[in-house]
């Protein structure tokens, strides 16, 4: 599965299961971001991977 289609659907479950707004910006050198307002919370470029939908989850939870 591509990046896209992967980040769109952690997009839709974090929309349905966690109740927020999601926005999806195309980055560069396969950037993958998660930001909670200002504040980054998940960086593929730290971590050198995508992360799994329930490891979002738990991360907003934490906030």
């Amino acid at each position: 599965m591509g990046y896209e289609t992967r980040a769109a659907s952690l997009a839709d479950r974090l929309r349905s299961e966690a109740g927020v707004t999601v926005f999806l910006t195309r980055g560069s050198k396969g950037d993958f971001e998660i930001l909670l307002g200002d504040t980054l919370i998940y960086s593929k470029q730290q971590t050198r991977r995508i992360p799994s939908p329930d490891q979002i989850l738990d991360l907003l939870r934490q906030t």
